[in-house]
């Protein structure tokens, strides 16, 4: 038994997540999703950082892309919603140093300064595991090469370790916060849905020759859902039912002196063992023969939520998805299954009937389902009851057929986290910490046996009766307003964003330039005459290296095409206007035929 615990200390390495996330290496990361066959590729490594930008969130338990494309279906969206993006971004020709790789920085930057053009490829459902990778979408766009959280100085690869670093801020993933955030990219993805709608609008005359525009632009609008369904399908795994103590940002933890991550690691710990440990401890070698059932994520006949009615029912989490029944089957978990997909499709629903359909007309919901305000309390009021915490304040598993638990205020817990905090977190532990860590589990360990006897279907500690623990208190009395996080993704429109949070200018302009497709309008209506002749200037210049050259001509190429008159400024094909015709009036590019449009653009270019 001891060998196992000490197994188990080593492998405690990360904080709670929620429904897993998976990142996955395959030979081409471009391919649709369904050409990936089960078992192909191999687990992303690093599996943090510029690494994880570059690769596929598809594989084996990926259960938040499931559970988007499960609502997909439910919501009655047009299969080609799934189908896999490629984005054409242009790029310096930075070098960049990954795990000993050299590979080219994937920040976009001005047009006219392009030198490479890199594809970037996913499918919206992979988006609802980016806050597991990624602290918001303009960190996944410019690649996971800096590092968001303020004042750190840690490098990008460590910045976005999950045990070092993005764990101890994902207080966000739990409610009440999560449903802050929800609210946040459901708003933009709302916002940025009716630019699209007021595209297609603009474009009605052009009789559809500029569908792909309009997909590229809803596509977007369904990545931002897919990132705000995150935090939604965390609120319904049993496990994130509660108020995890801390905040999405490192400086608002208590530090007395020290760094505050050497808190908010033990913090996260903590919080990761009441959540429920199957998805680090399970990872045990076959031989120990063991199975972690621990609540609150596991099946367990005491584990419950409460509903903002009143209403009680069972429900799971992590690593369990497998369990949620179909709706309307009279299952165990039918009711969790049917709130979170109600509130799931009653959002994405939303925001595909705004942004005009562009894939397909949009079918009717699966029978069953409510439609429901994703933002209200049906959606994020749900609470785990006491008792539930009870079962909660334990590490559960079966070895050899024998159940055992161990409390988190045991010896051995105390003893296994401030181990795992120094040893995968690469904070130092002191022995006054260590002292106050095992002081704190005994405290909230034993008001949870109070409440849990006392009043064992209430939810006060769920939200937050725990008080604060190493002095952060729960994570509902952060982020109450105003300012999610100094590194949430900023207000629309982009580029022009009127958001004043410093780099606010900076990550719109990236969002922009990386779905420069998408954003079609706002090009159209920035672009100048000089600015389109500067393209040409480069995009002609013979003293640029191939892979340059050919960078520069694909980018002025890409926007010629969107001014360019097919004929003299005098006698033009007025049958076959361009895109910014009718997105902004112009400017205009005059190019002679014969030729296909594209092949034009090119020769006004200067490019062979």
């Amino acid at each position: 038994m001891r060998g196992l615990l000490v197994s188990s200390a080593l492998l405690l390495s990360l904080p709670a997540a929620a429904w897993e996330s998976v990142c996955y290496e395959q030979k081409d990361p471009t391919k649709e999703v369904s050409e990936y066959p089960r078992g192909s590729g191999t687990y992303c490594a690093p599996a943090a950082g510029p690494n994880t930008a570059r690769q596929r969130w598809v594989g084996e338990l990926d259960e938040h892309r499931q559970l988007w494309e499960l609502t997909r279906e439910k919501a009655g969206l047009p299969a080609g919603t799934s189908a896999t993006a490629r984005l054409r971004v242009f790029t310096s020709s930075q070098p960049l140093n990954v795990d000993g790789q050299v590979l080219t920085s994937l920040l976009p930057v001005p047009f006219a300064e392009t030198a490479r053009v890199q594809v970037r490829a996913f499918t919206p459902g992979e988006l609802a595991q980016l806050p597991d990778f990624s602290y918001a979408l303009w960190d996944w766009a410019t690649g996971h090469e800096t590092c968001p959280l303020p004042g750190i100085g840690a490098d990008a690869t460590l910045c976005h370790d999950f045990a070092s670093h993005m764990g101890p801020v994902n207080s966000n993933h739990f409610l009440p916060q999560a449903g802050r955030f929800y609210a946040h990219y459901h708003g933009l993805a709302l916002a940025r849905a009716r630019e699209c709608k007021a595209m297609k609008d603009l474009l009605g005359a052009a009789g559809g020759r500029y569908g792909d525009y309009l997909r590229a632009c809803e596509t977007e609008s369904l990545a931002l859902e897919a990132v705000g369904h995150h935090y939604l399908q965390d609120a319904w795994s049993m496990g994130h039912m509660w108020q995890r103590w801390g905040s999405p940002e490192l400086s608002d933890f208590p530090s007395g002196g020290d760094d505050p991550r050497d808190k908010a690691v033990l913090i996260a710990l903590a919080s990761g063992l009441l959540h429920g440990a199957r998805g680090v401890l399970q990872r045990l070698p076959e031989w120990t023969s063991y199975d972690v059932n621990d609540a609150l994520c596991a099946p367990h006949p005491s584990v419950e939520f409460v509903s903002p009615s009143g209403a009680r029912y069972p429900a799971i989490g992590d690593d369990y998805l497998h369990l949620l029944p179909p709706v309307g089957t009279g299952s165990t978990y039918a009711p969790q299954s049917e709130r979170l997909l109600s509130c799931a499709v009653s959002g994405m629903r939303e925001v595909y009937a705004a942004a005009g359909e562009n894939h397909g007309a949009l079918g009717p919901p699966a029978d069953g389902l409510r439609t429901l305000e994703p933002t209200g309390p049906e959606c994020f009021g749900q609470r785990a009851t006491n008792r539930s915490m009870l079962e909660a304040a334990a590490v559960q598993f079966r070895v050899v057929g024998q159940q055992v638990t161990l409390g988190l205020d045991s010896r051995v817990v105390g003893w296994i986290i401030p181990t795992v905090a120094h040893e995968t977190g690469e904070v130092p532990v002191p022995a006054r910490l260590k002292n106050q860590f095992r002081l704190e589990m005994q405290r909230i360990v034993s008001l949870t046996r109070l409440l849990a006897k006392e009043r064992p279907e209430g939810t006060e500690l769920a939200d937050g009766r725990f008080g604060s623990f190493l002095g952060a208190r729960p994570n509902g009395q952060y982020a109450s307003g105003g300012v999610l996080a100094s590194y949430i993704d900023p207000a629309l429109p982009w580029p022009s964003t009127p958001d004043t949070l410093p780099a606010a200018g900076e990550r719109a302009m990236a969002l922009a330039r990386v779905f420069h497709r998408g954003h079609s309008a706002d090009w159209c209506r920035t672009s100048t005459s000089d600015g389109l002749e500067l393209l040409r200037a480069r995009a002609s210049d013979v003293s640029l290296d191939a892979p340059t050259r050919a960078a520069a001509c694909e980018v002025c190429s890409e926007f010629a095409l969107r001014h360019l008159r097919v004929g003299t400024p005098s006698l033009y094909d007025t049958s076959a206007e361009p895109l910014c015709h009718y997105l902004s009036g112009g400017p205009y590019l005059y190019q002679p035929g014969p030729g296909a449009p594209e092949s034009l653009a090119r020769t006004w270019c200067g490019c062979p």
